[in-house]
């Protein structure tokens, strides 16, 4: 197999299509088609199904098409590596951000960054963990801040930067009329808004608090994205849990905290997650080093409240 042939099926997949694929690459639709047929005849099997509308992958196109992308975006990295070590200002990095990073220091961090890299490519997507680490874990990901619970994350395949530990409070809209007397019951009779996916049907976190307050589940649970949460908090009664320091921010304005006590959820963790098999390169190193300060700083936590220590995960 070339570089190039899975170069033109990690486009094809990407823009739908042969047509769309040979704008991209600038080569002819002829020129993708036989790259594409050669693809299929060195690994022996269909990889792609044709349709009026563009293609789709045989299983085994689509696991061709994950080596794919580690190989191809690690070529690319080897030499956008050497290009900024020269001292170029080139290259793509792609980052995947918690909405928690979003609210609390992205903005400066990325500010800092472009001091000193003006024209490398920056792609941002935003997310919780099940959407991120499935693209780190691919490579289409050079770097991932999360915020997860303590020792959540496990396993030798990511390399883990401790920023800080922080504790998370319930929250509700200014005015909520639990305010006046909350209760463990009272808050079980509300609906709860969360941004974490709620797997087989559990819900640990919910399950923690509100087994240690000898009250049984709420009944309601909203599963949405950061935004949504915040938005169905200013408007309607629903409960939520947020990390403490986004209190007072800008973006949580309208949202205030429930007295510590009736519920204990569990800390939470800021962490900078990249491939242990992959070096960084130094736009990407110093893209982690401007998210790792400013959100310190942003966040008012200090390095020496959490674990700012750079390790791997075991």
């Amino acid at each position: 197999m070339k570089i190039s042939q899975l170069e033109t099926l990690v486009a094809v997949v990407a823009h739908g299509g042969i047509r769309a694929a040979a704008r991209e690459l600038s080569v002819s639709q002829a020129a993708v088609t036989k790259s594409m047929r050669a693809l299929e005849e060195e690994a022996g099997i269909p990889l792609l199904v044709r349709q009026s509308r563009g293609v789709t992958l045989t299983p085994a196109g689509a696991r061709l098409l994950e080596r794919a992308q580690v190989i191809t975006r690690q070529t690319a990295l080897a030499i956008e590596e050497l290009r900024q070590t020269s001292g170029a200002d080139v290259g793509t990095l792609n980052i995947g951000v918690t909405p928690f990073l979003t609210f609390a220091g992205l903005g400066p961090a990325f500010s800092w960054f472009r001091q000193r890299y003006k024209h490398v490519e920056v792609n941002i997507i935003e997310g919780l963990m099940s959407r991120v680490l499935p693209r780190l874990h691919n490579g289409t990901l050079d770097i991932a801040a999360v915020a997860a619970d303590v020792g959540e994350v496990q396993g030798s395949e990511f390399h883990i930067q401790r920023i800080f530990q922080t504790r998370q409070s319930i929250v509700v809209r200014a005015g909520h009329p639990i305010l006046k007397d909350p209760t463990a019951r009272s808050l079980a009779d509300c609906e709860w808004v969360l941004t974490q996916p709620i797997g087989r049907g559990r819900q640990p976190r919910l399950e923690a608090m509100f087994g240690l307050a000898g009250v049984g589940l709420p009944s309601r649970v909203t599963v949405c994205e950061a935004l949504s949460a915040m938005a169905l908090l200013r408007s309607t009664d629903a409960v939520s849990v947020v990390p403490a320091p986004l209190l007072g921010h800008v973006d949580s304005s309208g949202i205030v905290a429930i007295q510590d006590g009736i519920f204990h959820p569990c800390d939470i963790e800021l962490l900078i997650l990249t491939r242990s098999d992959v070096p960084l390169t130094p736009a990407a190193a110093y893209f982690a080093h401007c998210l790792s300060n400013v959100s310190l700083s942003q966040t008012g936590v200090n390095a020496t409240d959490g674990a700012a220590a750079s390790t791997k995960i075991r």
